[in-house]
């Protein structure tokens, strides 16, 4: 009965997650400047774990999950977009990206709002997820 209650609980997220997918304009409708992976990278200062759902023992899960992010001029995470990533670790990594902190983007001495790409490599076993931010191929 349990294994059933989380894959009800996991599918309920996705679905959410597919939801507001939809709902959350990408970096190309945002007033904010467009910054390269790399350069989102150097400013990223801090990042937070993903609390993955327990699934039981048999999850082993690893890939890549792509987000698409805006930054307000204060550095705090605005929006993030699904970009691609399995269904059972987006909602969850969606949450840690929210949390985590950058450092102010500044152009001609000017705080500024920023977007870009942030590629997560992740691998998900029992109620453990490890992931490492990497550059996009």
């Amino acid at each position: 009965m349990l294994p059933r209650l989380a894959l009800v609980l996991a599918l309920a997220s996705t679905l959410l997650v597919a939801t507001e997918k939809k709902l959350i304009p990408d970096c190309r409708t945002s007033s904010a400047e467009k910054l390269s992976p790399k350069q989102v990278n150097t400013l990223l200062d801090k990042t937070e774990p993903i609390q993955g759902l327990c699934l039981g023992r048999n999850l082993h899960i690893k890939g890549t999950i792509v987000l698409a992010i805006v930054v307000d001029a204060n550095a705090e995470v605005t929006r993030v977009t699904v970009v691609s990533g399995h269904p059972l670790i987006i909602g969850t990594a969606i949450d840690s990206v929210r949390r985590w902190k950058f450092r102010p983007y500044a152009a001609n001495g000017v705080k500024k709002r920023f977007c870009g790409m942030v590629t997560l490599r992740y691998e998900a076993t029992d109620c453990a997820t490890k992931y490492k931010v990497i550059q996009a191929p």
